[in-house]
């Protein structure tokens, strides 16, 4: 769903109060305490800021502001808050290139307190308004403005790095939801892009076999919306407005989504059975007609034998969009589904105007039998991005350093699920009556 953030309004009286540092910069969050960095007032609210991590390489730290929603007194006292912000950083770097890109971050903690505790599809009583949008979608919707303006005092009202933070906001639910929100700043050069970012993600994210999915959602939200403007590779059985493509050519301009190709031609296709994985009720399909690539995203990998088994071509499907045309293929092929159960089946042709560069991704459908990893253009924005923000407009992207940086013969992850195990969440809200297979995945939201 796509959204306009309205301006800022004007900001409320300020109280920013420094505090001896012992420099243990990963103690609890209890309040009131002595051992916070920073402390500040605003909208009525107190942030407290701790400095859990500043950066060892680049010129500047590349900023994220950790902050949750929707945790009382209580739970901050018991040490929950501390325990799922510690849980977010480690999800951050637990996946290529983040575990090689961490080092570039400036990572703050801030502390707030609620009234209420716990996040459900109910506006409720919390430091940022957070609730989920409906048991049809992942959309969570929360004060945004509040949000942004939290990020600026932690930033020590420095402008030109709020511009280019990423806030996340983890929520006390174990809904299966999560949106970003992304600031479109034209301001760029060489189709690096700049911008404001605010990710919601459920801190106990569980689906309906019982995974944990959190880290794959900060991996998906966070990072990859977030901090490399990526576009979703998961596709429904849609035809996009003209708003849509749109908003996409738009954007691609300044850097975004450069994970997806927009083709003017929409070629019918068949599905690649080197790609296929799984269908399921929706009746997605994960790989369809493979493109050579004709572009120089991905030409230089292409090329270069050390990525031959990334086979790096465009596959349509992607941006959300696929179509399905009601005619068969004509070849029966095997079917996994998700639960390791097999069939037999003669899958739709396809067509679509989006391509992406890989048959399965963080930024696609997880499936949890296969790798979890980045795709080789996910991995470049990614690169590109933070290096861009760490070193200033100084800095060039080369493709022959990023290639020694990205080392592709350990590019993937060796785990099925990244946080396997069901947590006890913290949370009033408790009873999943939703699936994840019957909601609707939003959409970024584009900030102008």
């Amino acid at each position: 769903m796509l959204g306009v953030l309205h301006t800022l309004v004007v900001m409320l009286t300020l109280t920013l109060t420094s505090c001896a540092n012992d420099d243990d910069y990963r103690a609890p969050g209890t309040i009131p305490e002595t051992d916070y960095d920073f402390s500040f007032t605003y909208d009525g609210t107190t942030g407290y800021v701790y400095i859990i991590q500043e950066h060892t390489k680049g010129t500047n730290g590349f900023p994220v502001v950790i902050m949750a929603d929707g945790y009382t007194q209580k739970e901050i006292t018991s040490g929950e808050y501390d325990k799922i912000v510690n849980n977010a950083v480690s999800a951050m770097k637990s996946l290529k290139p983040m575990t090689d890109l961490i080092d570039y971050l400036d990572i703050y903690k801030v502390v707030v307190a609620s009234e209420e505790s716990g996040i459900d599809y109910k506006k409720h009583n919390t430091a940022f308004k957070t609730y989920l949008e409906s048991k049809n979608s992942t959309n969570v919707w929360g004060d945004s403005v509040k949000i942004k303006n939290f990020t600026y005092f932690t930033l020590r009202q420095n402008e030109s790095r709020l511009d280019n933070a990423l806030s996340i906001v983890l929520l006390n639910s174990s809904e299966y939801a999560g949106v970003t929100l992304m600031q479109l700043d034209t301001h760029v050069e060489d189709s690096i892009p700049l911008g404001w970012s605010l990710s919601y993600v459920p801190a106990y994210a569980t689906v309906s076999n019982g995974d944990n999915v959190f880290n794959e959602l900060i991996q998906h939200e966070a990072v990859g919306h977030g901090i490399g403007k990526l576009a979703d590779e998961y596709y429904y059985n849609d035809i996009p407005t003209d708003e849509e493509i749109a908003d996409f050519r738009h954007c691609q301009k300044y850097g975004w989504s450069l994970n997806i190709k927009y083709f003017d031609d929409e070629e019918t296709g068949a599905i690649d059975s080197k790609y296929l994985y799984r269908a399921d009720k929706t009746l997605k399909y994960y790989v369809q007609k493979s493109e050579n690539p004709s572009d120089d995203r991905l030409s230089p990998f292409a090329n270069d034998s050390r990525y031959a088994d990334e086979n790096c071509k465009w596959i349509q499907g992607g941006f959300t969009f696929i179509t399905l045309t009601n005619t068969y293929c004509g070849e029966d092929m095997e079917f996994i589904e998700e639960d390791g159960s097999k069939h037999m089946e003669s899958p739709n042709l396809c067509k679509s105007h989006f391509y992406r560069s890989s048959g399965i991704s963080i930024m696609g459908d997880v499936v949890t039998y296969v790798d979890l990893k980045f795709n080789i253009l996910s991995r470049m924005a990614l690169y590109r991005r933070i290096n861009r923000v760490a070193n200033g407009a100084g800095w060039k992207f080369d493709y022959s350093a990023f290639m020694n940086f990205d080392k592709p013969s350990s590019s993937t992850s060796n785990t099925k699920r990244l946080y396997a195990k069901k947590p006890t969440p913290y949370y009033n809200y408790n009873k999943r009556n939703v699936e994840e297979s019957n909601k609707k995945k939003a959409k970024p939201v584009i900030l102008r």
